[in-house]
């Protein structure tokens, strides 16, 4: 929903005899997730950050009431050609606000690579989320979040974050709107388009890792694995043996997304996280397609 008004605009009602005061106008509240960001749609600055259970924000303000004839009598106001006394005068009109919402934190664990790497098709082997999954490039142009469950009613959510390509950090593309979701990811995957031929394994991960320092320095330090999708479509494990290589400070998961193979490798990867993330309530609210 993207237009709330208050009981569709309905005022206050007007005061009656022996002083009485008219009905106050109606009030909406609009309940958010924890951790929501409003900020004001035209200048695109943050106005508040919703970081409490039961905190408020005033997004809009109903106008000031009118007064009666006991509050204004003994005032005079001119007529057409002649004083008289006032009984009554308008209420003003409510604020209107144009604002955005957006999550602080959207998901524990954000799915970075290039386009068509096949992070849409890992989030939905590996939990109950429907992104769209396609052969071309920016399939994926907003984020979404799944779910991955563990015993003991702990979850993981994980977020596919559209494709980021090389100038993504300068605004080429859809840069900009891209990278701030990963932003807002407490840790971060690679995945690695094994497959693609234009950029080899190790040259991916060089990109990515340029692209998230120059968006926001200490960025790959939210690094916690390499996801090298699509060993459908290689022959023998050379490039994965190579990425270890170049990359040993991180666990590297071979899979297929596409045929779900080896998808238990990335849940045994994400599991000790389970219990610093701590998302073990039933009741839980699951976020999907944010």
């Amino acid at each position: 929903k993207q237009w709330y008004q208050a009981e569709y605009g309905r005022t206050g009602g007007a005061g009656g005899g022996k002083n009485k005061r008219g009905e106050r106008g109606s009030e909406l509240v609009v309940t958010v997730p924890i951790g929501t960001i409003v900020g004001c749609q035209q200048s695109q600055k943050p106005l508040a950050e919703l970081e409490e259970e039961d905190e408020l924000f005033v997004a809009a303000r109903g106008g000031r009431g009118g007064r009666g004839n006991r509050a204004i009598s003994g005032q005079l106001s001119y007529g057409r050609d002649r004083y008289h006394c006032r009984e009554k005068e308008d209420g003003e009109e409510g604020q209107l606000a144009q604002l955005y919402l957006e999550m602080k934190i959207i998901a524990d664990i954000g799915l970075v690579g290039l386009p068509n790497a096949g992070k849409s098709s890992l989030l939905r082997a590996i939990s109950g989320a429907k992104p769209k999954v396609a052969s071309y490039p920016f399939t994926t142009l907003r984020p979404h979040v799944g779910v991955i469950h563990y015993d003991g009613y702990f979850r993981v959510r994980m977020a596919d974050i559209p494709g980021l390509i090389e100038g993504s950090s300068l605004g080429h593309g859809l840069g900009f709107s891209f990278l701030r979701h990963i932003d807002r990811c407490k840790s971060l995957l690679y995945v690695v388009d094994m497959s693609n031929t234009d950029c080899e394994p190790i040259e991916t991960i060089r990109i990515l890792e340029k692209e998230l320092e120059a968006y926001k320095a200490g960025m790959t330090e939210n690094i916690v694995g390499i996801v090298a999708n699509k060993i459908d479509l290689l022959h023998g494990p050379g490039k994965i043996v190579e990425i270890a290589k170049a990359f040993p400070q991180y666990p590297v998961m071979p899979i297929s997304a596409l045929e779900q193979r080896n998808i238990i490798a990335v849940r045994n990867v994400l599991e000790p996280f389970k219990y610093l993330f701590a998302h073990h309530s039933e009741n839980d609210m699951e976020l999907h397609d944010l």
